[in-house]
């Protein structure tokens, strides 16, 4: 039998803001592009079905999960494309500036380019 973990969940800027967290900086710095790929793709899942909020644990090893509430959602893909700006993965960047007009505007996925460029 498997004992279920339970976390406490803390403010996404605690990880992924390094304005609001200098320790955040070494944290994306080893783990950014991995972390910040697949948070904005949970980001966009979660808007395309309605959830208010998602939490996530971004490390095995955290204390915490992070909580992204759906008022933050174009904050942090705004920070997860700068990052990718800055590393110069410009692949990473037109799927998520994809993922943020197809947010904007509201479209479901309906033809496969899109499905692809996601």
């Amino acid at each position: 039998m498997r004992r279920a973990k339970s976390f406490s969940t803390v403010n996404w800027k605690k990880y992924l803001d390094i304005n609001e967290n200098p320790r955040a900086k070494s944290f994306l710095e080893s783990r950014g592009d991995t972390v910040l790929e697949q948070i904005s793709y949970q980001i966009f899942d979660a808007n395309q079905n309605k959830k208010n909020e998602l939490i996530l644990l971004v490390h095995p090893n955290a204390g915490a999960v992070i909580r992204i509430q759906r008022k933050d959602f174009y904050e942090v893909m705004d920070i997860c494309l700068k990052w990718f700006e800055y590393r110069e993965d410009y692949n990473i960047c037109k799927r998520i500036q994809t993922r943020i007009n197809l947010m904007k505007n509201g479209n479901k996925l309906k033809e496969k380019t899109n499905k692809q460029l996601i």
